[in-house]
């Protein structure tokens, strides 16, 4: 038989070698040691960073306004070339760090161009939305109504849509003209506007004019407002 108080203190004694066992045993990555930690290089790598986050921001915003006031306004139509310039132009970001930064540039490395690439794309994209859109501009084309209406500006009861008339319309006998509502999100006047009527008789004929929404519209429509309410 064991005695009570001679099993706890060989329990005590196993415990005492086993602690002390465990204790020898450094942690994983004990070797490894803590990196050392400069505050000056850390507030130097902080600002290397700012101004790269800033140049970018600022280069991204002057190729959006070039493109949109330099560029677009010389195109006739939508071209490719208004996306794949300013995307190819992320190739010269780290030519632009290293020339306007040369004081960090030892600091940057692939991780800040990755960095750099995604931000000059969005905030070039943030622009271009901005500054393509109301209130400060408006690229999508003006639409013409689609109610466009024959209509006798000395009888307010007669209008007509345009198509197919017959000789019992009496065309020849009344004072038409032609009323359709210009829609746009800016300048409604100034949309250019070209109206094309064909007719056969005799021989084919084609009657057309063109110009600005607001020069054609000076004939004096409040005079008739009746005869066109029904198209605007």
């Amino acid at each position: 038989m064991v005695d009570l108080s001679t099993a706890m203190a060989a329990a005590a004694a196993s415990d005492r070698k086993r602690g002390g066992r465990d204790g020898e045993k450094k942690r994983p990555g004990g070797k490894v040691g803590t990196e050392p930690f400069d505050p000056a290089d850390h507030v130097i790598k902080e600002k290397a960073d700012a101004a790269s986050m800033w140049l970018v921001i600022a280069y991204a915003i002057l190729i959006a306004t070039l493109m949109r006031y330099l560029i677009m306004p010389a195109m006739s139509e939508p071209a490719s070339v208004l996306w794949s310039l300013p995307l190819l132009l992320i190739f010269t970001i780290p030519p632009l760090h290293k020339i306007l930064l040369s004081k960090f540039a030892e600091r940057y490395t692939f991780g800040n161009w990755f960095r750099a690439t995604f931000l000059y794309t969005f905030t070039w994209l943030a622009v271009c939305f901005i500054l393509v859109n109301p209130p400060l501009a408006d690229i999508s084309p003006p639409e013409v109504a689609e109610q466009v209406m024959l209509v006798d500006l000395e009888d307010p009861e007669w209008n007509q849509e345009v198509g197919d008339f017959s000789a019992a319309d009496n065309l020849n006998d009344r004072d038409l003209a032609l009323a359709f509502a210009v829609r746009d999100n800016i300048d409604a006047e100034g949309v250019d506007v070209r109206v094309e009527i064909t007719w056969t008789g005799s021989g084919q004929e084609v009657w057309n004019r063109t110009g600005f929404a607001g020069s054609m519209s000076s004939f004096q429509w409040s005079n008739y407002s009746a005869n066109v309410s029904s198209v605007v």
